[in-house]
């Protein structure tokens, strides 16, 4: 087995002012009725994932980059490589593995980057590891499983965008272009010259590869963001939306707004929820068909979470730790990712999963605010606060539709653990006690408009102390 290293990109979240484009017509450039749909998502069982199973990657200490499960649950496709912290980039250190889940096995298949599987998990498709890092194409590999060969080659296809199966077909990009491949011939999907001169997009296609999400994850919300219809071979630019997801199985897709959320079916249907997203994180369910998410953006990568349901419902799965790649197998029975490493090398996280019973909704939710000198209602730097101050914030806080319970107040001594982003230049938080269903509208909400017309989600959080900084239970 040959030495690996690989460099892995870490999850960089900005916040800003919201800027709303104006709507762009969508581009067609062909159109194909679509596949037959699935079924829609089941409700799901709780569930708890707390059993660690150890996994070592080879008998050299090979960590891992990325993971992606087989369609049967059975098998994890692995990015491996052996860690390095000041080590250069080598091609033939980029390795892919196939881990078998019920022996633990695990073989060292080809050099590569980015496995992904076909929908029948017959083969992988995954980047050859170009010479130089920064290289704008390098070829993809279509690998057999039961043969364990390589079938088959793209030659020069584009490096910084997504690939993904629909159907026979394998969905890649050159330049602008997204194109098919199929035995070696090559068609046309669609262009998209908003592509052009830029590498910082994203595209994440959904299961089934009918469907893929394009986003430019500038620091503002909302980020541009495009819809992409590969039987269709359209492109809509989505007004408003600030997160996008492709489902696993199928192609819907998750979108987030301000106010609320949205899932958007096969079948044309449209579900919608009246809560924002406050999460930073999307896992879909063990079918595939339902996004499960953490509850607020302060809930980072390696720490414990209880993810809630689209529309709000709390506890549907507890993960021991937040992962990145973290997804279910078919059937719920595990929960794998990456633990990032940081300092030290990164590695592959195996749980094994449990239906547990439904725990109930907390009665209420306690969230912290920092203050600043703008809010009549704040404390000076004594801590000497106005009269009547309780009733200042409680007006304000109603204003923007919460209904506190209880209001008090915390010092936020150096350093300042109540405060990231924003800082609390006074040294006071206000702790505010609220009814558990009132949770999403506490973390997005702010007692004041930044500016006329763009009360919104981290609006001007730089000048303005208009977020909550930590959930407290």
């Amino acid at each position: 087995m040959r030495r690996v290293s690989a460099v892995l990109a870490g999850l960089a979240i900005g916040i800003g002012a919201l800027l709303v484009p104006g709507p762009v017509q969508p581009t067609t450039i062909t159109v194909v009725p679509p596949s037959a749909e699935p079924a829609p998502a089941a409700p799901m069982a709780p569930i708890a994932c707390d059993q660690k199973i150890a996994v070592t990657l080879g008998d050299i200490g090979l960590q891992a980059v990325a993971s992606a499960w087989s369609p049967d649950g059975t098998k994890l496709a692995l990015g491996g490589s052996e860690y390095r912290r000041f080590g250069p980039y080598i091609p033939d250190e980029q390795r892919i593995l196939i881990l078998t889940v019920s022996s633990l096995e695990v073989r060292d298949i080809a050099r590569g980057l980015g496995p992904v599987w076909s929908s029948d998990g017959s083969r992988l498709v995954f980047r050859e590891a170009p010479a130089d890092w920064n290289s704008p194409t390098s070829d993809l590999v279509i690998y057999d499983i039961a043969t364990s060969q390589e079938v088959a080659r793209i030659a020069n296809a584009g490096t910084n965008l997504g690939f993904g199966w629909r159907g026979e077909d394998v969905l890649f990009w050159r330049g602008s272009e997204l194109r098919a491949w199929r035995a070696g011939v090559e068609t046309a999907v669609l262009d998209l010259p908003v592509l052009q001169g830029r590498r910082d997009a994203v595209v994440r296609f959904s299961g089934d590869g009918e469907r893929a999400a394009l986003e430019f994850p500038e620091f503002i919300h909302p980020r541009e963001t495009y819809l992409l219809d590969t039987r269709a071979g359209s492109a809509q630019r989505l007004v408003g939306v600030w997160r996008i997801e492709p489902s696993a199985h199928g192609h819907a897709m998750f979108l987030a707004y301000l106010d609320h959320r949205e899932m958007r079916l096969e079948d044309g249907r449209v579900e919608s929820a009246e809560r924002p997203l406050t999460g930073g994180f999307v896992i879909w369910s063990p079918d595939g068909r339902a996004p499960l998410m953490t509850p607020n953006v302060f809930v980072v990568l390696g720490s414990p979470v209880d993810l809630e349901a689209f529309d709000g419902g709390p506890n549907v799965a507890a993960v021991p730790t937040l992962l990145a790649y973290p997804s279910f197998n078919a059937g719920g029975d595990f929960y794998a990712g990456v633990r990032l490493g940081g300092r030290g090398p990164s590695s592959l996280e195996l749980y094994r999963c449990r239906q547990t019973a439904a725990t109930p909704a907390p009665a209420t939710v306690t969230v912290y605010y920092g203050e600043s000198s703008f809010e009549p209602w704040a404390a000076k730097r004594d801590g000497s606060a106005p009269q009547g101050w309780e009733g200042l914030a409680d007006r304000d806080l109603r204003t923007v539709g919460l209904h506190p319970l209880e209001i008090g107040r915390i010092r936020t001594l150096e350093p300042q653990i109540l405060c990231g982003q924003p800082k609390c230049p006074n040294g006071f938080g206000l702790r505010v006690v609220l009814p558990y269903a009132e949770r999403d509208r506490a973390y997005s909400r702010c007692f004041r408009e930044a500016y006329p017309n763009t009360f919104a989600m981290d609006a001007a959080v730089g000048a303005y102390n208009c977020v909550p900084l930590y959930q407290a239970n």
